[in-house]
């Protein structure tokens, strides 16, 4: 027993945040948290009030984010457009805006889908300082982005443990078990 007290002296406390932190803390469009108290009661009513509580804060959303290399973690969830980067030239100088919502059908460039969309991922305008090959983050998760670091690896890892994975996966499964089933008694 005093082995075990031993180690568990040694446990850190782990937040359940995990990694990520505070929403406020990585995304600089979300507002610290704060504490919202009813104004005092109002002496005059008047047809039109509603509720004493006050306005919910509008945050205005930017065209473009800049982020600090190596710190980009997404506003909201993107779509996965890929699972594989895309491998491109880019030209020294000139102004790149890629997609961080996965939405666009214009490969990895943005084409303002995200404005008739629901997400609060708006592109990422960068430039590079030589020309040549650049690999393009494609599944929307690299801290680095633009540019891929290897997430898209455990994302493909992960992808059966989320409910949309498993769902899918059993759904392809039940699919072809159905398809087989017919074809296979299909002449008898």
């Amino acid at each position: 027993m005093s082995q075990i007290l031993k180690k568990a002296l040694k446990y850190k406390q782990v937040s359940p945040l995990l990694h990520h932190g505070e929403a406020h803390l990585r995304d600089p469009l979300t507002p610290p948290p704060q504490i919202v108290a009813p104004p005092p009661p109002r002496t005059e009513r008047r047809p039109d009030d509603i509720t004493d509580f006050p306005e919910q804060q509008e945050i205005p959303i930017p065209e473009s984010i800049p982020y600090p290399e190596g710190k980009y973690r997404p506003a909201s969830v993107p779509f996965v457009a890929g699972y594989f980067p895309y491998n491109m030239y880019l030209q020294k100088g000139k102004i790149y805006s890629w997609c961080s919502c996965g939405i666009s059908q214009n490969g990895p460039w943005c084409d303002s889908m995200c404005n008739a969309s629901c997400t609060r991922n708006r592109p990422i305008q960068f430039n590079v300082d030589t020309s040549g090959y650049y690999k393009m983050c494609n599944c929307k998760q690299s801290a680095n982005a633009p540019f891929c670091n290897g997430t898209h690896r455990q994302v493909v890892r992960q992808y059966h443990k989320s409910f949309r994975g498993f769902y899918e996966i059993q759904g392809w499964i039940a699919f072809m078990g159905t398809t087989g089933y017919i074809v296979w008694n299909f002449y008898s």
